[in-house]
């Protein structure tokens, strides 16, 4: 349950990014937040929190003051960027065989079964506490063809206090178990459905975000698929989109049997209106250089997923020459093709995959570096989400979302050992040797949530 800390001020260790090259760890420094959330100072001049709340007087007369014991840190929320809420209670399940087959065994059953809101109700209410427990302040969710189980959904997360940006999938043809809508107009319609609720629910998009959602290419015929685009433009407001993209090469030939009128899967989205700088792109493995340059051209991101690209075989995704084309990359878990919805598991998974790309090739700069791959789970999963002026890291008029690290608990203790003065290491044990028993407090904004 969440509440409402009032002004605070934290005086510790403060880990963030600073850019893909840097990660800022500040080993003695005061953080100040407003009654509405939002940064004011991150201090390392200071001594003490209250000495900062007397240098920021008169506006943190008052403050709620937390000093970080020796082995904590601050450290920002973490940003899933690609997650099935529906898949959930399927993880771990299906990955012994390709794409295709998990999908038509696994993913369109379960999918389908959501017409029953009480499920909804009792496996998203789950799924978001979870999620939580594990530091996620922000997810990008794809739902299922329902829009009664997907407004669900955004009111769990905006009761429990998460971030999230949610759309009703929309799928016409190429799935089973009867996994797909009666018609054009249907899926239209109800898209709209969803996309009017949770604006109703937050008018301002403070916590809860509607997106267009095809699920992709090959699933939506080229009158739907122009339909969402219309909906995604929004008379030149945009509205988020989430969808999948060059995840296989049969997924890609689906894709353009369905759409003969384009040569690569970036030009079909672009035509259609959904390609723009609040595009969410799923996997991207198989990309053309016409891709990679729509990608860029459009401000589009990439929601990389490397857990479930290496449980289903799909391929590795090349993040280095995403980046190096600047490229906004973030973060996904891909839940349930990916077994682990745990962003730091996401960080391992996209070292791992980068580092068997540099086996293969032989090009060693193709692997990422400590400091990227906390980067794309925090500020990459930000601007991939187009939140990035939010939220992503600790500078000042950002919303306070962020996790108290302790890696002095017991299950690390082991871990820590002769480490403990060094705080690079620190965070590197945490990331690469932490779960969720060392995140010992999660802070969505104004909210205390755990």
């Amino acid at each position: 349950m969440s509440h409402n800390s009032g002004k605070q001020v934290f005086y510790g260790r403060v880990v963030h990014s600073k850019s893909l090259a840097e990660l800022e760890i500040l080993p003695k420094a005061a953080l100040g937040i407003t009654e509405n959330g939002t940064i004011a100072f991150l201090d390392s001049s200071v001594a003490s929190a209250k000495d900062a709340c007397k240098k920021y007087h008169p506006d943190f007369d008052g403050a709620t003051c937390t000093t970080l014991e020796p082995l904590q840190f601050l450290f920002p929320g973490l940003i899933d960027t690609h997650l099935h809420a529906p898949q959930w209670p399927n993880l771990a399940l299906g990955m012994e065989g390709d794409l295709k087959e998990w999908l038509h065994n696994y993913t369109d059953p379960i999918e389908a079964s959501y017409k029953n809101n009480e499920k909804a109700e009792r496996v998203y209410s789950a799924m978001v506490r979870r999620e939580l427990e594990l530091g996620t302040t922000t997810c990008a969710y794809n739902s299922t063809i329902h829009y009664q189980a997907t407004n669900i959904l955004a009111n769990i997360c905006r009761k429990q206090g998460q971030r999230a940006i949610i759309g009703k999938l929309c799928i016409l043809i190429n799935s089973t178990h009867g996994n797909w809508e009666d018609s054009v107009e249907r899926s239209l319609e109800d898209e709209t459905k969803s996309v009017d609720y949770i604006r109703s629910i937050d008018p301002k998009g403070e916590m809860i975000l509607p997106c267009i959602q095809p699920r992709g290419g090959a699933y939506c015929p080229p009158d739907l698929m122009a339909g969402l685009g219309k909906q995604a433009q929004n008379g030149g407001e945009l509205i988020h989109v989430q969808a999948h993209m060059c995840e296989t090469t049969t997924d890609i030939k689906d894709t353009l049997k369905t759409h003969p009128k384009y040569s690569s899967y970036a030009e079909m989205y672009k035509a259609y209106g959904m390609l723009h700088e609040k595009s969410i792109m799923a996997h991207c493995i198989h990309l053309t250089e016409t891709d990679m340059d729509l990608l860029k051209e459009q401000k589009a991101g990439v929601a990389h997923n490397p857990n479930s690209n290496t449980c289903l075989r799909d391929g590795e995704c090349r993040v280095r020459e995403l980046l190096d084309r600047g490229i906004k990359v973030g973060l996904g878990t891909d839940c349930s093709a990916g077994y682990s919805t745990f962003i730091l598991d996401a960080m391992r998974q996209a070292s791992n995959v980068s580092r068997h790309l540099v086996i293969h090739t032989g090009e060693e700069r193709l692997k990422l570096s400590f400091e990227e791959i906390v980067y794309l789970g925090t500020m990459g999963g930000a601007q991939v989400v187009a939140l990035d002026d939010k939220i992503g890291n600790f500078e000042v008029g950002k919303q306070f979302d962020a996790l108290l690290v302790d890696v002095g608990i017991e299950s690390m203790s082991a871990y820590v050992g002769e480490h403990k003065d060094d705080d690079s290491a620190l965070v590197k044990k945490w990331v690469f040797l932490g779960d969720d028993r060392s995140i010992r407090k999660v802070y969505v904004s104004v909210n205390y949530l755990r």
